[in-house]
């Protein structure tokens, strides 16, 4: 393969690495080339977009280590479940003497996906440009595999937000992803303005709901109102923090607290994609 040209004002980046921990491979370096190449054009070629989504799906694919979605155990009656695990057990407590026991009272276990909703809300200032842009977009494709696509929202903010993806809407991965891969980062930090429209997705489409949110941010709002009056107003809310210079951990956690959530620290971006997927597997399990 012909060597990738980089801009010289993307030349300090830092090498983008192979989501296993080693040197990037021919394909990480393929979905490079396709994402530069792409931020340099004036108009859009549906071929390398498609390309470009296949290659950051697979990326996201490595990431997962558990290919089913969240699940919950639940008993059902034989009627109503008739390809579920018979449990006699269950069944006696409920209709002691076995001569009794109908196909309406005779109980089974089955599982099915948990159900849950999930507000995602990423920094997509000036400052989460380049690589880290990619990384974020292998991220969302993590979340998108992870929880149903109407149950999931998506939310880029800078000095405004913008809605990638609604709550209650049906969408392929990949149109999702792509949309994703076209707000291209730009302008300053507005945390508050980010979290508030998270919480209007709960209010427009997912009214009653447990308002649960994921943010990843590095903690440091340039512009806006405090977050943290805002972030009280979820019933959970996990923070990513984004280690970096200039970055207030402790604003972080404390959005965090205040959202009844937790803090998980992501050391360098290289890791945002994996601990989504801890953050939606965690969420899964309340």
């Amino acid at each position: 393969m012909a060597p990738v040209f980089f801009p010289p004002e993307l030349a300090e980046q830092q090498e983008f690495q192979d989501m296993e921990g080693g040197i990037g491979d021919v394909k990480t370096h393929l979905m490079r080339q396709l994402y530069y190449q792409r931020g340099g054009q004036t108009q859009s070629n549906e071929e390398s977009d498609r390309k470009l989504v296949s290659l950051v799906l697979d990326h996201a694919k490595r990431v997962i280590a558990h290919p089913s979605r969240p699940q919950i155990t639940k008993k059902e009656s034989f009627v109503r479940a008739p390809f579920g695990e018979i449990v006699l057990e269950d069944t006696l407590e409920e209709t002691p003497i076995l001569e009794e026991v109908t196909p309406e009272t005779l109980l089974v276990e089955m599982t099915q996906e948990k159900p849950f909703t999930c507000v995602a809300m990423i920094d997509a200032s000036s400052s989460m440009s380049g690589d880290k842009h990619l990384l974020a977009s292998i991220a969302v494709a993590v979340l998108l595999f992870e929880i149903q696509s109407r149950d999931a929202s998506v939310i880029v903010f800078s000095s405004k937000p913008q809605i990638i993806k609604k709550l209650s809407v049906e969408e392929p991965i990949q149109s999702t992803v792509l949309k994703f891969l076209k707000s291209q980062p730009r302008g300053f930090t507005n945390i508050a303005m980010g979290l508030e429209e998270g919480l209007s997705q709960f209010k427009h489409f997912a009214a009653g709901k447990r308002r649960i949110g994921l943010i990843a941010t590095d903690g440091r709002s340039t512009e806006g109102d405090n977050p943290i009056e805002i972030a009280k107003k979820f019933d959970f809310l996990i923070v990513l923090h984004l280690h970096g210079p200039g970055s207030h951990l402790e604003s972080s956690q404390a959005m965090a607290t205040h959202g009844n959530g937790l803090c998980l620290e992501v050391e360098n971006f290289e890791q945002l994609p994996k601990k989504i997927y801890e953050a939606v597997r965690l969420l899964a399990r309340r």
